[in-house]
């Protein structure tokens, strides 16, 4: 069952929360907007949010929603919640030309009272203090970028990780095998609610049950924390989500926030 009510409330709260690791956020009556002109190319830091009508109509939301962007030379993008469309916000973008994103996303909750029972024979997850420029966080940094080296977008998901390393509300783990960084994630907690992302995998020990095990050890965490909610978003009918599903994970809606963005001309 998709979250509604106050559960999507804070849900969108809780979002908005973690990426202000990469954005200033500024709440109006018809929207949430984060903003992050050092990285105006990730979507996820420049986006409205939250989407509701505020007296005036849906299709002033949806000026408002273009017209900030528009001002700071972006693209206009918006994630649209259950909410937004039946206010009608949704219908009035896409006539105005900010049309859905391909791809779908995954949101999976843990449900278990206790954490995932994980049998990952050498492996060994640790905690890397965050970043501080002292390069505390270096390895994590690196082994999370594992997947990207070499790629168009390796200097954006660069500076994303490096500013998550140094976001104090993300506590950060590492999973060796034979002593060697083999993969990664980390756990965002916030108002009673847990968040785990950055899960990744060096390629040559993939397969082995790193993902596996630093995913279980940040729900066994959130637990611990007393996180009420323990989430996170995933590639539907992908790899990661058979290993979520393993560890007890099921899903919790498709798109919820389902992103919007002005149409390619």
């Amino acid at each position: 069952m998709e979250p509604e009510g106050d559960v999507l409330e804070k849900l969108i709260d809780h979002d908005a929360r973690y990426f202000t690791m990469v954005a200033s956020l500024e709440k109006t009556p018809c929207a949430w907007f984060l903003y992050g002109p050092e990285l105006p190319e990730y979507g996820d830091a420049n986006r409205a949010l939250r989407l509701r009508d505020d007296g005036r109509g849906p299709e002033a939301v949806s000026r408002e929603v273009i017209a900030y962007f528009r001002s700071r030379g972006l693209p206009a993008v918006a994630d649209v919640d259950a909410v937004a469309e039946a206010q009608g916000i949704g219908s009035a973008l896409r006539r105005m030309g900010i049309v859905p994103v391909l791809g779908d996303t995954l949101w999976m909750r843990y449900p278990l009272p206790e954490p995932p029972n994980v049998n990952a024979p050498g492996a060994r997850v640790d905690v890397v203090p965050n970043e501080t420029g002292a390069g505390e966080a270096r390895v994590w940094i690196e082994t999370t970028l594992s997947d990207v080296e070499g790629t168009e977008s390796a200097a954006l998901w660069r500076a994303v990780a490096e500013r998550e390393a140094r976001y104090l509300a993300c506590r950060l783990y590492l999973g060796l095998l034979s002593g060697q960084p083999a993969g990664t994630c980390d756990l965002f907690a916030a108002e009673g609610w847990g968040r785990v992302e950055s899960v990744a995998t060096r390629p040559e020990f993939r397969r082995r049950g790193v993902a596996s095990a630093v995913v279980a050890r940040a729900v066994a965490d959130s637990l611990q924390m007393g996180n009420t909610v323990t989430y996170l978003l995933t590639e539907p009918g992908g790899a990661g989500e058979q290993v979520y599903r393993r560890l007890g994970f099921v899903p919790w809606g498709l798109n919820i926030l389902r992103r919007h963005r002005t149409a390619q001309s």
